[in-house]
């Protein structure tokens, strides 16, 4: 295989987990909404993928995977409305509480806090580059930008955001639209999670690496529309392949190299911050 020909199969196996994690970040913006528990609730979906793979095989993994991310993700949203607590704070709780909870739950599935590796969770390659369950991911990622598109869901999540008194006088519940956005942003994160898994056949503590911060700047890097967003995934996917390559290359730590996207990430919102504040300023200039 040709070197651009190894780059492009290395961004797409770095776009198969990264990719639904964005899609479901995009999914609670459409209602209005900020999910920040993107990382957390990628953990929750690779530990349930591990722990309940280990128990009865890969597909129920990934079902498990799917199902718990999505209750978290519910569960919180559903918490931070009846509660009247602040979904920011209530995301920032997730992520930081789903690390302890996955090392304490792993301890008594796997008797250890550390890596967990179980036989026969590492999903075979369907492609060059790409394994079953990064399809699965991309699978995934697919159905919840047909819903978003195309469907009921999808026309009230985006009236949810630009207008919900226009639910209400529908006779819409805007309560019940956000959980739902909230559920389906949890599923994906949840077959990011098990992509991830799956793709080393093991549970590693903190495996999200930061995939769930990089989804969430990627939706507000593409406009918090769909195809800014698929466009902003294609492009971190790119720079970490990359940056991937260039360890064979390049006679630097390969933490340093690996870091380049982050840094481009933090660089990207540091610069449209700065350009949204300066609008701000000359709209309120006479």
């Amino acid at each position: 295989m040709s070197a651009v020909g190894s780059l492009l199969a290395g961004s797409l196996a770095f776009m198969a987990p990264l990719a639904p994690a964005a899609i479901g970040g995009l999914a609670t913006e459409y209602v209005g909404a900020l999910n920040i528990a993107l990382e957390g609730l990628i953990l929750v979906g690779a530990f349930s993928y591990a722990a309940a793979g280990s128990i009865a095989g890969p597909i129920v993994g990934f079902a498990a995977a799917l199902l718990s991310s999505a209750i978290v993700a519910a569960g919180a949203d559903l918490f931070s409305r009846k509660a009247k607590a602040d979904p920011f704070v209530v995301g920032l709780g997730v992520n930081m509480l789903a690390p302890a909870a996955a090392s304490i739950l792993s301890q008594a599935v796997f008797d250890t806090k550390g890596v967990a590796v179980v036989a026969g969770l590492q999903s075979a390659m369907a492609l060059p580059g790409l394994r079953y369950s990064d399809v699965a991911s991309f699978a995934v990622a697919a159905a919840i930008i047909a819903a978003i598109a195309a469907t009921p869901f999808g026309t009230r999540s985006r009236a949810a955001g630009m207008n919900r008194d226009s639910l209400a006088m529908a006779g819409v519940d805007y309560g019940r639209v956000r959980g739902a956005a909230y559920f389906v942003s949890g599923l994906a994160c949840g077959a990011t999670g098990a992509a991830l898994a799956a793709s080393v056949g093991a549970w590693v503590p903190n495996m999200s690496a930061g995939r769930g911060w990089i989804a969430l700047v990627a939706v507000y890097l593409g406009g918090k529309r769909l195809g800014g967003t698929v466009a902003a995934v294609a492009m971190f996917s790119l720079l970490l392949s990359a940056a991937a390559a260039a360890q064979a290359v390049v006679e630097l730590p390969a933490e340093l190299l690996m870091s380049i996207p982050y840094f481009a990430a933090a660089l990207v919102v540091i610069v449209g911050a700065r350009r949204s504040a300066r609008r701000t300023a000359r709209r309120r200039v006479p």
